[in-house]
C-alpha cells in the first residue's frame, strides 16, 4: 500500500465514521423534536398557569389595596371620633367644674341664709324702730333692749350700706333716708 492508498483508506474511514455520526445525530434530532412537541404543550400549560397566577396575584394585590384604603378610612374616622370625644370630655370637665362651683356657691348661700338674722331685724324699718329714742312713757327695759339691738346691728353694719360711725351720728330719720336712698 502506498501512501495515497493509505490516505484514501483513512479518508474512507473518516467518511464512514462521519456518516455514522450523522445518523446518530439525526436520531437524536428526531427525539428532540418529539420532546419539543410535548414541551410545547407543557409550555402552553405553564403559560396558562402563570397567567392565572398573575391574575390571582393581581386580585390579591387589589384586595390588599382595598383593605388598606378601608383601614385608612376607618383610622381617619376613628381619629375624628377621638377628637370629638376629647372635645366632649373637655366640655364635660368644664361643666363638672362649673357645676361643682355652683354647688359650692349654693351651699354657701344656703349656709348664709341659715345663719343670717331674720329679715325683719335687718330691714330699714326695723332699724328705725330700734334706733328711735325710747318714748318717755315706755319702760326702761325697752330702752336697754333697743341699746342691745343697736350694738348687735353695729356688728351687722358692714354688710349694709351704712357704716357704724354714720349710725352713731345720725338720728332715725337720717338713718332711714340713708338706708332707703
Amino acid at each position: 500500500m502506498n501512501f495515497v492508498q493509505m490516505l484514501d483508506a483513512a479518508g474512507l474511514v473518516l467518511l464512514v465514521g462521519q456518516a455514522g455520526w450523522i445518523g446518530l445525530l439525526y436520531r437524536r434530532m428526531g427525539s428532540l423534536r418529539g420532546a419539543l412537541d410535548s414541551a410545547g404543550e407543557v409550555i402552553e400549560q405553564l403559560d396558562a398557569a402563570s397567567q392565572r397566577l398573575d391574575a390571582s396575584a393581581g386580585g390579591i394585590a387589589r384586595k390588599v389595596r382595598d383593605g388598606v384604603a378601608e383601614v385608612d378610612a376607618k383610622l381617619i374616622t376613628c381619629r375624628k371620633v377621638a377628637q370629638e370625644l376629647t372635645t366632649a370630655s373637655r366640655n364635660a370637665e368644664e361643666i363638672a367644674t362649673r357645676l361643682d362651683q355652683a354647688v359650692r356657691q349654693s351651699r354657701r348661700v344656703t349656709a348664709a341664709r341659715v345663719t343670717a338674722p331674720p329679715r325683719e331685724e335687718v330691714e330699714p324699718l326695723g332699724f328705725t324702730r330700734r334706733l328711735a329714742p325710747a318714748r318717755p312713757d315706755a319702760d326702761p327695759a325697752a330702752g336697754q333692749e333697743a341699746g342691745r339691738l343697736l350694738a348687735r346691728d353695729l356688728t351687722l353694719a358692714p354688710t349694709l350700706s351704712l357704716r357704724a360711725s354714720d349710725l352713731m351720728q345720725t338720728d332715725a330719720r337720717q338713718t332711714l333716708k340713708l338706708e332707703v336712698g
